[in-house]
């Protein structure tokens, strides 16, 4: 008698449970969840501490297993598609042409830095990746869009995210400080915040207690980032595929299929970046009768924002499975020396940026 395959529904109810809760303590409306407005405190990282806190601390019932799995591998490439409604080529574009080389060559030396002192201070490869691209890109988000092109595991994923998170949040109150003590302009507090500190929901909080100018400088050049992130996977990607091939993991022909060096997520991702940009995606007005689950009334709804909105939550859904995949035990086993690589890799990436924006003197 064949037995039924094992429900994915428990697993992935748990997961959109702590992501629900997450993303709600994440607005708490009090400091550090709320900050004139903005909510620095990442909703990633609460959905991975709390997953991590239950999987290790209440146990997980191996019934949950094919649900949390589901919610890592299924739900977050569809998540990554679904980003892309929020990659507007023509905002990015609107920067001026000294942020853009600020952002380039920012971008390019916190990589080529953090893998550096990475290998220097012998922590593992992939797990040096993450924390590469999670420093120079966009922090959380370019961890979990960059771990399925390497193939990398859960606890890496968890700790790359706490690790960048973590010196964001701190960035968050020292840059103004530092950027009132140097009597910086706004322009060039929004382009050096944009180009250093990690996560997006950061630089817009960071940006905007500065001032008002500088907030938007810093979300435009943060945009410059961003849209280095898929590049940077597909390069992942290719190089991940030829690693394997050159150790005999794999068994890849001649002529490496486009599926194998092109994601097809990644693809999904571009393309609806492209139709974003071109204003493919529209805004329409739903017009509702009255019903037991709403009253009548118009609508309007912005389709790039709502389903930028689903991708969040997606996301979030997905961090919480990797959270509780994770088992204390291995993080022990990882030790601090990735923490102070990316230490570093932070402080420097600031004073690098610091120094490039004083060389050019942006007004």
């Amino acid at each position: 008698m064949n037995q039924s395959p094992p429900s994915i529904w428990p697993g992935l109810a748990l997961t959109l449970v702590i992501a629900a809760v997450a993303r709600w303590v994440h607005a708490w409306p009090f400091a550090p969840f709320t900050i004139d407005g903005r909510h620095p405190v990442d909703a990633l990282l609460l959905a991975i501490v709390a997953g991590v806190a239950v999987r290790n601390l209440a146990g997980m019932s191996p019934t949950l297993a094919p649900g949390i799995k589901y919610s890592v591998k299924r739900l977050l490439p569809a998540a990554i598609v679904l980003l892309g409604a929020k990659l507007d080529f023509y905002k990015i574009l609107e920067i001026s042409r000294q942020g853009l080389v600020v952002s380039l060559v920012c971008v390019t030396v916190a990589i080529a830095l953090t893998l550096a002192l990475c290998r220097r201070l012998g922590v593992g490869q992939k797990l040096a990746i993450l924390i590469s691209v999670g420093t120079a890109i966009c922090g959380g988000t370019a961890i979990v869009v960059s771990a399925p092109a390497i193939e990398a595991e859960d606890h890496d994923v968890a700790f790359a995210v706490t690790t960048i998170t973590l010196f964001g949040l701190g960035a968050i109150f020292l840059f103004p400080l530092l950027g009132a003590a140097l009597q910086m302009t706004e322009l060039s507090f929004g382009v050096w915040a944009g180009v250093s500190i990690q996560a997006t929901p950061q630089v817009m909080a960071a940006g905007f207690a500065y001032g008002p100018l500088a907030g938007e400088v810093a979300v435009i050049v943060k945009l410059v980032r961003v849209l280095l992130l898929a590049p940077i996977v597909v390069i992942l990607g290719a190089w991940y595929t030829r690693h394997k091939r050159a150790r005999g993991e794999v068994h890849v022909a001649r002529k490496t299929p486009l599926r194998a060096l092109v994601p097809p997520f990644i693809v999904g991702f571009l393309l609806l970046a492209v139709a974003n940009s071109l204003n493919l995606l529209p805004d329409f007005t739903l017009h509702l009768k009255r019903s037991l689950l709403w009253s009548a009334g118009d609508h309007r709804v912005a389709l790039a924002s709502a389903v930028t909105t689903v991708s969040g939550f997606l996301i979030t859904m997905s961090m919480a499975g990797v959270g509780l995949g994770v088992d204390v035990s291995t993080l022990r086993r990882v030790g601090l020396s990735a923490l102070y690589a990316g230490l570093i890799a932070a402080v420097i990436l600031a004073a690098f940026g610091l120094a490039m924006i004083q060389m050019i003197q942006l007004a």
